[in-house]
């Protein structure tokens, strides 16, 4: 069981299953490049956010998180592909524009959840990031990345 079991399990949500096929370390090894994006790594890039935004709640980040950053779609690997190479590719394609929405509301999501912290209100952003809109939008990244890589190599 490889990188198509782990997109395939993804691509259905079944993040239990995707699980089984993370290396011990703690992530995938392989890359998988299609049409200027390594959906691995932009998969991978927005999961460990629920991490970092932990630590930042929990005050053992160093990070110094800006939210007026953070909510712009356009600035990490994905959001630039998506402004250029994704549009060019795949603009054709409603699950496309799903992504470019989703993605969206990730990194708003994600602002909030940082901004929550910044107010002292930190339960709630742990809330947020758990099982909250932060936590929907960071698994429906995933799963419509999943399905765009999955129908992208069947192409």
């Amino acid at each position: 069981m490889g990188l198509f079991d782990w997109f395939s399990a993804l691509s259905k949500g079944d993040e239990g299953k995707a699980a089984k096929h993370v290396t011990p370390v703690g992530g995938i090894q392989e890359s998988a490049h299609i049409q200027g994006l390594d959906f691995v790594a932009a998969i991978e890039a927005h999961r460990k956010w629920r991490a970092r935004l932990a630590e930042y709640a929990e005050g053992t980040s160093k990070e110094v998180l800006d939210h007026s950053v953070i909510c712009r779609d356009d600035q990490c690997a994905l959001g630039k592909w998506i402004y250029s190479e994704g549009q060019t590719f795949t603009g054709h394609l409603p699950l496309f524009h799903q992504i470019k929405a989703k993605h969206a509301q990730f990194h708003v999501s994600a602002a909030q959840v940082v901004e929550l912290i910044q107010a002292d209100r930190k339960e709630e952003a742990i809330n947020d990031l758990m099982e909250g809109e932060f936590s929907k939008n960071s698994r429906d990244v995933q799963t419509l990345l999943s399905q765009l890589y999955m129908l992208m190599k069947q192409s």
